[in-house]
């Protein structure tokens, strides 16, 4: 699956979208069996590495792709396919931007971002992606 919004499952869309309502993720909770999967394992490990060091998020897997929670239960990333990673940022998006977004359903403030960007050192790369989750951990635990 590449970053093809049309190619994403759509329980992932739909959960992201309607996110008011579903309960919190227990935890953090296992990588299922390969066979179950709609995310390659590195993107699943890429993500985890980046979202793990913020404190209390949690993770459940939707359609075979990897949610990552506010405890609260407000989804603020997800990924799929081999490249689809989407953040519920505000930052400008900058080395990790990708071209046009390719999935309007999630709504704007969502950004997809690059996940491996080869115009940025490894180091920073991280960097800036924990800097976009801990961005949308603080909105999602920010009063309405």
């Amino acid at each position: 699956m590449s970053r093809d919004g049309a190619g994403l499952v759509p329980a992932l869309v739909d959960w992201l979208s309607s996110a008011a309502g579903h309960d919190p993720a227990p935890g953090w909770e296992a990588d299922p069996p390969l066979d179950e999967l709609h995310c390659h394992p590195d993107l699943i490990a890429r993500l985890s590495e980046v979202a793990r060091p913020i404190a209390g998020v949690r993770r459940r897997f939707v359609g075979g792709c990897p949610v990552i929670e506010h405890p609260q239960g407000c989804p603020i990333a997800a990924a799929a396919g081999t490249s689809w990673l989407a953040v519920r940022s505000d930052l400008p998006a900058g080395a990790l931007r990708v071209g046009a977004p390719t999935i309007t359903a999630l709504g704007s403030d969502w950004l997809e971002l690059n996940p491996w960007s080869e115009n940025v050192a490894f180091a920073r790369a991280l960097d800036l992606l924990r800097a976009h989750l801990a961005r949308a951990y603080q909105l999602a635990g920010a009063p309405a």
